[in-house]
Formats: structure tokens, C-alpha cells, sequence
């Protein structure tokens, strides 16, 4: 469904209470328990809805435990499944904000109008976060304030101080 953002996957049971054991694919593994419903699917496609009954970290692994999944086969049987919820349920970004999903897909030009390609996903290196962007080569722009000049979800751009020839 075009409206869930996928927000981690369930990785495999934990104990024998039906508890999971969660890979979070947000910034901060918490916000995850910001969400009472999770959609689970396990091919992006077909989703089932979970109300959340606890939530724990524990040396930095996130556990769940889902209503109505009280034993270690029901737990199995949620493992690789993704985790998503409903994009109207995301906060409000401040200005010049943007969730990695509304960057997926934009296309990418300079300052001098050439274009890039399409952002195709974003890579986390510590120190900054990288825009992978493909054409017919593969281009990684560093998605820093001083390189990044303007998103426009709109017109479906961002626009980047970036050599053409990188």
C-alpha cells in the first residue's frame, strides 16, 4: 500500500511469550513505540494490522510484544515480516525536514541543470547521510546543507551543489 512506510522488520521470536525481536529502520529505535498499530506484511503487499500490548529496549534490541500473539509459533510466524504504519500518522516535519521516503525517487540536478538521476535510496555513514542516485552511473551526493540547496517535493527535485562530473 502506497500510504504505510515501512519502519523496520520483525526479525524473529524472543522467549516463548510470543514476544519479537525488532530491527527498526528509523533514526532512533524508540519511535517505534510511538505507534499502538503496526502493519505487518510479509511481502509489502499484503498487510495485517497488530495493536502493540508492550515494547522494550534492551541493550540497544528493540522487543514487542503484539496482542494476540501470546506463543513462540505465532512469533514465527511474523519473522521478515516488515513493519509500517500509515503515513498520516507520521509528525509534522519543520521547514526544509524531510522523511527518507519523500526523497526516494526525486530527481537530482545541478546548479548548471545537469541532471543526476533519481535518488534511489539513502546510506548512513556516521558522519552524514549519502544520497545514492542511479542514471546510467551510480552517483552518491552527501546530503549536507552546503550541497543540498532546495528540495522541492512539488516539482520532484532537489537541487544540489554537486560537480557534474563526480
Amino acid at each position: 500500500m502506497e500510504d504505510i512506510v515501512i519502519m523496520g522488520m520483525i526479525l524473529s521470536p524472543h522467549g516463548i511469550k510470543g514476544w519479537i525481536k525488532v530491527h527498526a529502520f528509523t533514526e532512533k529505535k524508540e519511535t517505534l513505540s510511538n505507534y499502538k498499530i503496526w502493519q505487518t506484511s510479509p511481502d509489502e503487499k499484503n498487510w495485517l494490522e497488530y495493536e502493540i500490548e508492550d515494547i522494550q529496549v534492551k541493550n540497544k534490541v528493540l522487543f514487542a510484544k503484539l496482542k494476540n500473539v501470546d506463543d513462540r509459533d505465532s512469533a514465527d510466524q511474523l519473522s521478515k515480516s516488515f513493519i509500517g504504519v500509515f503515513k498520516k500518522e507520521l509528525p509534522d516535519l519543520e521547514k526544509n525536514q524531510f522523511y527518507w521516503f519523500q526523497l526516494i525517487g526525486l530527481d537530482v540536478k545541478s546548479l548548471t541543470g545537469h541532471r543526476f538521476g533519481k535518488v534511489e535510496s539513502i546510506l548512513e555513514t556516521g558522519a552524514n547521510n549519502v544520497l545514492v542516485v542511479k542514471n546510467e552511473k551510480e552517483t552518491l551526493v552527501p546530503y549536507i546543507e552546503s550541497v543540498i540547496l532546495e528540495v522541492d517535493l512539488v516539482a520532484k527535485t532537489i537541487k544540489v551543489d554537486w560537480p557534474d562530473d563526480f
